[in-house]
């Protein structure tokens, strides 16, 4: 979450003090690049890869604009379990189980993120509200986790319905996530799922064993119409259609299957198609996966899943990855048809990357002040910076030998080297490892937001093409709290000088003469 902060000097200036400043110029002119961001340079060879937009058509109606959308997961509660399988995997709880966080602290946590995030719309999925915490009695999902009820509420289901109810007050959609894949020895369906023949068999007939306990075969469980029993039963226990988005975990095409060596080191295999003793091929899994996905479409909700290798079914089906994992889609389809979610491969963060706050809170659950400046500093390093990323298509992706950058629409550039990420719109530099100046634009054409990691005294940014930042420019410091009035700046034309202290988040917004 930490990127090392460097500088891009003004103009020509930059260029001339360069080693390589006439090669510098001399590609940026080729590339069409201002002169003023020529400092996004890299060096040779350069492999050029363009973005070709592939065939797509949405399958589903999204009920979200996930791109202009944070995305995140709250751990609530993790189920206990002994290792049965190889001695290191899940068959079925062992009755214990670890609360990181309770309804009424989850909404905290949220009433924050919402100040910290100034509004922006944002997703949220619950992992662990079921049962005994996290991955405890799937395939059964139709009772609640007693550990994060609120007090005097009963029904731990009533509890998680007044979250889903009160986050909307924090620019906030609720939701759940689920798996459909797994199914363990302990579940309340696990005998009617087996005795039904709807879980997956290997060619001997013996059950599918996976990573994480026994496998439910899609097609099969589709057929005999199971699937959409247990859809239409969750829907009726939570406002899940309301909600109009889920997140279904662990959605694999093929079966996980690990191996552990005598040294105890896991390998695995990914075991097609998912049942054998069925007879259904891998494509009819695919094509049994599609329909369950169409299922919950019909119900006016949409399906984000995990990740993308391994568990998409083609284009047009998830409009989110939580994982997104794939170069080929980030080339090949927008960040309106395809949205992480985190960037999982090597040239991710110049797309655009989000703070997990699921690893957040959970890491810094014994100290709130701690979690929400890690938090802010996540926001600010990243997904503010996909927000406006987001707005822009991509171009162009060249690989050079000491780094990478990506070339959008409208001057916007990014450049990821030695881990610094950096980005650039026309001759306004928006962000340079831990220091940022990005345009706020869910807030509208005047805000800017600016934060600085490490701090520092009287720096100068130019205004970014499209931010208004004229007449009287107000100032207001951000935290988990609250805001607080800034005057640590002055703005003159498109010029802002400013001062930050370390870990400071600030949003500075113009005024029209016709606001009061």
């Amino acid at each position: 979450m930490r990127e090392a902060q460097s500088t891009i000097g003004e103009d020509m200036k930059m260029i001339r003090q360069n080693t390589l400043g006439a090669v510098a110029l001399a590609a940026a002119l080729a590339h069409g690049l201002p002169a003023a961001a020529a400092g996004f340079t890299l060096a040779g060879p350069v492999a050029t890869n363009r973005y070709e937009q592939a065939p797509f058509k949405w399958h589903i109606t999204p009920r979200h604009d996930y791109s202009k959308t944070f995305v995140t997961k709250l751990g609530l509660c993790q189920a206990g379990f002994d290792g049965e399988y190889l001695g290191k995997f899940k068959v079925r709880d062992n009755g214990t189980r670890e609360v990181e966080m309770t309804c009424e602290e989850a909404l905290e946590i949220i009433r924050g993120m919402d100040m910290i995030t100034l509004g922006l719309p944002k997703i949220v999925y619950l992992v662990g509200w079921q049962y005994n915490g996290h991955d405890s009695k799937y395939p059964a999902f139709f009772e609640g986790n007693a550990a994060i009820a609120r007090k005097g509420d009963k029904n731990p289901l009533d509890s998680v319905r007044w979250l889903m109810r009160e986050a909307k007050k924090y620019h906030t959609t609720v939701s759940l996530h689920i798996c459909l894949f797994d199914a363990y020895a302990d579940s309340p369906l696990f005998e009617e799922y087996r005795k039904a023949d709807v879980l997956a068999r290997n060619a001997d007939g013996s059950l599918r064993q996976g990573d994480w306990g026994y496998k439910v075969c899609y097609a099969a469980e589709w057929e005999k119409g199971l699937l959409q029993k247990r859809v239409d039963r969750l829907c009726e226990l939570l406002p899940i259609r309301d909600a109009g988005t889920i997140h279904v975990d662990a959605f694999h095409n093929a079966v996980p299957s690990p191996s552990v060596d005598a040294d105890g080191k896991v390998s695995f295999e990914y075991l097609t198609p998912v049942s054998p003793w069925h007879g259904y091929t891998h494509e009819q899994d695919l094509e049994a996966k599609r329909k369950i996905i169409g299922y919950f479409d019909g119900k006016g909700i949409d399906v984000t899943t995990e990740g993308i290798q391994g568990m998409d079914v083609g284009a047009g089906w998830f409009p989110m990855y939580w994982c997104f994992n794939s170069p080929w889609h980030a080339l090949h389809l927008s960040a309106q048809q395809a949205c992480g979610g985190m960037m999982k491969f090597t040239e991710g963060a110049l797309f655009g990357d989000n703070v997990n706050a699921e690893c957040v809170f959970s890491a810094y659950r014994n100290d709130k002040a701690k979690a929400f400046a890690e938090f802010k500093r996540g926001f600010c390093e990243k997904t503010l910076i996909a927000q406006f990323l987001n707005r822009f298509g991509r171009k162009e992706l060249l690989a050079g030998a000491d780094g990478w950058i990506l070339e959008f629409e409208d001057g916007v550039r990014t450049m990821l080297k030695g881990g610094v990420l950096s980005v650039a719109q026309g001759d306004a530099l928006l962000a340079e490892g831990g220091d940022v100046f990005m345009p706020a634009g869910w807030l509208g054409d005047r805000a800017v937001v600016a934060y600085s990691a490490n701090g520092y005294a009287d720096r100068v940014w130019t205004v970014p093409p499209g931010v208004e930042l004229s007449g009287s420019v107000r100032g207001w410091t951000v935290n988990a709290t609250g805001l607080k009035p800034f005057k640590g700046f002055s703005v003159a034309g498109r010029r802002v000088t400013i001062s930050l202290a370390s870990g400071q988040m600030v949003v500075l917004k113009g005024r029209r003469s016709t606001d009061r």
